[in-house]
């Protein structure tokens, strides 16, 4: 292929420079090759325009001319036509390109093509300084002056906030709406005025993504917290993208910014959802595993009393699997013949008033046997008080209640003793020590009776303190009370701390003591040290403990013990799920400590600890 005016050399530096615009056609005007100038210029860049007819791309009276120059070049009645064709999108005549076409010819000297070599009017003329040449760059001066403006007075209609930037990405212009979201003045925002209204957290990710989007000088999309004139920091999405000149040089970039606040919280509250979505998963997960190796039934109801889920205990105690009881009342599935209908009723009521409520009911297994329960109900809430469910937590009495006749028969015959001794023997004791104290002022003439009255007072002392060791026994014995200290009771308490590891059954017993005491704070403790350590740091404040036995690691009596040293006289509620009655009597060595009580912890047995708190105020 040969090329006039000794061309082959150049066309290469040509196609690649950006002030050459250059496209070749076959003799019909059907596009064979554009450069990448050629495509900026005619704003198609991106796309593949093989094949494409220039008529597409050129006025129709410029495709004459283009036809006209090519027949004039293949009749060789001249080598090259010099075109004018309009700039794309310029309504001005004197905004042209100039065109040198000319015919690409074969070996065999016959036409196959067509080149035309393009360049801004006011640049066409190289090496030549003449009138046309200077007049021609004014004029372009003053439409690029007269665009601007109208570009700007266009932009200040946008409602959404644009910006244009300079070649070194200096803000040089915003829009109306801009100064309206800032409350400033355009001077404000103009350079990198507007970075002072970035928040200080985004605006290090700002300034290196805009760098590494300048060095590139390509478009970019960055989301960050903008200062409005409210005082609040809204999401915006900034978008940028470069803009070039005629001949292909940077200008700089323009863009809009877009509040997009709403979408960006709705982004985060469902992430909020997600995440706690994910966290009740996993407690939900821990929680059915330590329910599952809980002797005691475990019942899980939604707001209508319904029941979502049950634990192993559940199924092995009443022979009822989950799938046959989901969605069901419990009192509905397991009452008989005898339930209580008055304990039934009962607990229906407290449960429609959202409140907790423990009860022994006869409840019926799937067989049909009996199954006495110690039930305990406690209403659930989300954070805004309305109900969620019910957790009922049910103990096996059935044997408790068969013995119970029996139990009984022996309470009241250890009631009897109790009377005997604190009366009838002790009546008679105080009778005899009245005796002997009278004696010692008679006038006796044997010194021996005087050794003998000593010694029956001495073993009547002894007797009688050993009577009143048994009677306090006996009586203890059917108390849940340990001291029962008047001066540790006698305290107006400021605060509750429960300490113990199991997270489940601090939360539980926190909903207790709220619903009873609402304004009363209450600190949780899930390790000893961390108990010991905040009862130090506050030994005035006036405090009942409410302390588990059984930790992993150091124990509820380690607690004991260094709590013992403090010499704080704040009581302590022993709150365990041991039946062990060692446990028990050890814990009577401890004179903080005023209950032993039996989990779980009910509303009827904590509305009667704080009544002891204030009997005695």
């Amino acid at each position: 292929m040969r090329y006039p005016y000794s061309l082959d050399k150049n066309l290469s530096q040509m196609i690649n420079s950006n002030n050459h615009y250059i496209v070749t056609t076959d003799l019909n005007g059907n596009i064979c090759f554009c450069n990448e100038s050629f495509k900026r210029y005619y704003q198609i860049v991106g796309e593949s325009m093989m094949g494409v007819n220039i008529d597409a791309l050129f006025a129709s009276n410029e495709v004459g001319m283009f036809k006209s120059a090519v027949n004039d070049c293949i009749r060789k009645t001249v080598n090259t036509v010099a075109l004018r064709f309009k700039m794309p999108g310029m309504e001005f005549s004197h905004s042209v390109i100039h065109f040198d076409l000319t015919i690409v010819f074969d070996k065999r000297e016959l036409p196959t093509g067509v080149l035309m070599i393009g360049k801004d009017a006011s640049l066409s003329i190289v090496g030549k300084k003449s009138e046309n040449y200077t007049t021609g760059f004014n004029d372009q001066q003053v439409d690029l002056s007269h665009n601007q403006e109208w570009f700007r007075e266009i932009a200040n209609y946008m409602p959404d906030l644009m910006w244009v930037s300079d070649q070194y990405h200096q803000i040089s212009f915003v829009n109306k709406a801009w100064t309206v979201f800032r409350g400033t003045e355009i001077e404000d925002e103009l350079g990198n005025g507007w970075l002072q209204a970035i928040h200080p957290e985004d605006l290090e990710r700002i300034l290196d993504e805009r760098k590494d989007a300048f060095i590139q000088q390509s478009p970019y999309s960055i989301i960050y917290r903008f200062l409005k004139v409210d005082g609040n920091y809204r999401w915006m999405n900034t978008k940028g993208n470069p803009m070039y000149n005629r001949i292909g040089e940077f200008l700089g970039y323009a863009g809009t910014s877009i509040d997009i606040t709403a979408i960006k919280e709705a982004q985060l509250q469902i992430k909020r959802q997600q995440d706690l979505m994910e966290t009740t998963k996993i407690e939900f997960g821990k929680f059915t595993k330590v329910a599952q190796k809980i002797s005691s039934i475990i019942i899980l109801c939604n707001a209508s009393n319904q029941i979502n889920w049950v634990n192993d205990a559940f199924v092995k105690l009443t022979g009822y699997s989950l799938k046959e009881v989901s969605g069901k009342q419990p009192g509905s599935i397991l009452k008989g013949v005898d339930t209580s209908k008055e304990t039934l009723d009962r607990i229906g009521r407290v449960i429609k008033q959202g409140r907790g409520i423990r009860a022994e009911i006869l409840y019926y297994t799937k067989s049909g046997s009996k199954l006495w329960l110690d039930i305990m109900i406690e209403t659930l809430y989300d954070k805004d008080g309305a109900v969620t469910g019910y957790i009922t937590i049910q103990k096996d009495i059935t044997l408790k209640k068969v013995s119970e006749k029996e139990v009984q028969e022996q309470m009241t015959h250890l009631k009897k003793i109790s009377f005997i001794t604190s009366h009838e023997l002790r009546h008679e004791f105080s009778k005899i020590l009245q005796l002997l104290q009278t004696a010692k002022f008679q006038d006796h003439n044997l010194l021996t009776y005087g050794q003998i009255f000593a010694d029956i007072e001495l073993s009547a002392n002894l007797m009688n303190d050993a009577i009143y060791k048994l009677n306090d026994q006996i009586n203890f014995a059917s108390s849940n009370s340990i001291s029962l200290n008047k001066f540790l009771l006698n305290q107006q308490i400021e605060e509750i701390c429960l300490v113990d590891d199991d997270h489940l059954v601090n939360k539980l017993n926190e909903l207790i003591i709220r619903n009873v005491l609402p304004s009363l704070p209450v600190s949780v403790f899930d390790d000893i040290d961390d108990a010991l350590k905040y009862m130090k740091e506050n030994p005035t404040l006036k405090r009942k403990i409410f302390l588990d036995l059984n930790f992993t690691g150091r124990s509820g009596w380690d607690f004991l013990h260094e709590y013992e040293k403090m010499s704080q006289p704040w009581p302590v509620v022993i709150l365990t799920s041991s039946i062990d009655h060692s446990d028990y009597e050890k814990s009577k060595k401890f004179s903080n400590v005023t209950h032993f009580i039996t989990k779980p912890l009910t509303i009827d047995q904590f509305e009667k600890l704080s009544e002891l708190d204030t009997s005695y105020a």
